[in-house]
């Protein structure tokens, strides 16, 4: 049996570098292997290191610029952000002031519709009321004219019927109030110069106070200042005629070397009435003497004027005369009477044919004026009734 051999006699555990081939004993190989492991242990935490540190370099950048980027995206959305509100902002502001504009168009619109309504409606109301005055004039002058026709055409009739119960009502009014012969003349007198003075203002007419010889009335003609002659009157309220009337007045006439003598009467001699001459004196009916006035008086204004001579004078006059004592004179004033009243009924007629017109016409005016005040009553409702505000735009 063989001997076990001893662990001297075995060969020695042998290996070989692996990079430089050289032979190296176990006991180093370990050693060596350790030194290997320990050398690629730290180049491992090394590069591990190296790595780690790369990495976190990498991640650092990688965090510092993915921040920047974050930070630039911030900035570009609040940029858009804000772009976009001020956009829309801008937007609204512009349908704001698109519907304000038009808002303030309508209003001024409607304002000017007002104001130009207004304007019609005052114009309309002026011309109503130039239209109205206008009518009212005409209507007043026509009524004055009718109130004028009127009291002629009662004149007229009451001289025509007068004529006939005036020596009866004197009669009866002298018996009942017992009032003398003088007394009734004296008043007929007062009631002559009050018209006289009525009709010819500018001359000297005055009254000789009772008692005093003369005529009743001394009227001096008068033109711009200067005297053309002289007229004297006798007012006489009898029932009967007596000559010696004439008589006293042609001597008073003489007295105060007057041109003409008129006696107001409502008697006249036999066969004569209204207008008659005697002795040089004219007897004229007191609703005559103011007429026959304007002729004296136009006459002696013309002779002044004419500077004749007294025969001249004397002759002009005796002409006169005859032509107020013609059939002629006569004729003519019954024309101017048959004229007056044909014209006073014309008047009666036409005032009944106004009286329509005029009723008819009230009422137009009055439906015109209530058509107005409508139409016054819709304008200030449409103007004063609340403004409505416009939506805003969204």
């Amino acid at each position: 049996m063989g001997t076990a051999a001893s662990p001297q006699a075995m060969p020695p555990f042998e290996e070989s570098c692996p990079w430089c081939g050289q032979v190296i004993p176990h006991e180093q190989l370990a050693e060596i292997r350790k030194r290997i492991q320990a050398n690629e242990r730290a180049q491992t935490r090394a590069i591990e290191r190296k790595l780690n540190e790369e990495m976190d370099t990498k991640l650092a950048a990688a965090a510092t610029a993915h921040q920047a980027e974050i930070t630039r995206m911030g900035r570009d959305n609040v940029a858009a952000i804000t772009r976009i509100r001020q956009e829309a902002a801008a937007s609204v502001v512009a349908a704001e002031g698109s519907a304000a504009e038009k808002y303030a168009a309508e209003l001024q619109a409607a304002v000017e519709a007002k104001q130009q309504a207004r304007n019609e409606l005052a114009q309309v109301r002026a011309e109503n009321e130039r239209v109205m005055t206008t009518r009212l004039g005409e209507q007043r002058e026509a009524l004055e004219q009718h109130r004028l026709h009127e009291l002629n055409a009662e004149k007229a009739r009451a001289f025509q019927e007068g004529q006939k119960l005036e020596e009866q009502l004197a009669r009866v009014q002298r018996q009942l109030q017992k009032r003398t012969a003088d007394e009734l003349g004296e008043g007929a007198e007062v009631d002559l110069l009050e018209e006289l003075k009525r009709n010819f203002v500018g001359d000297d007419i005055q009254r000789v106070k009772r008692g005093t010889p003369g005529a009743d009335i001394v009227h001096r003609v008068m033109d711009s200042g200067r005297a053309c002659g002289t007229i004297v009157y006798d007012s006489k309220n009898r029932t009967a005629w007596r000559n010696d009337y004439v008589t006293k007045l042609h001597s008073d006439q003489l007295a105060a070397k007057a041109d003409h003598a008129i006696l107001a009467s409502a008697v006249f001699p036999a066969g004569n009435r209204q207008l008659d001459i005697q002795d040089g004196v004219v007897v004229a009916n007191p609703a005559r003497v103011v007429a026959l006035v304007h002729i004296l008086r136009k006459h002696l204004i013309h002779l002044a004027t004419m500077r004749l001579s007294d025969h001249a004078r004397t002759e002009k006059m005796a002409a006169l005369y005859d032509f107020v004592t013609s059939e002629r004179c006569s004729q003519l004033f019954s024309q101017m009477n048959v004229i007056t009243e044909d014209m006073l009924d014309l008047e009666v007629k036409e005032k009944r044919t106004h009286d329509t017109t005029w009723r008819k016409r009230g009422e137009l005016i009055r439906a015109s004026e209530q058509a107005q005040a409508t139409l016054a009553a819709e304008i200030d409702r449409i103007v004063t009734a609340p403004v409505v505000p416009l939506k805003k735009a969204k």
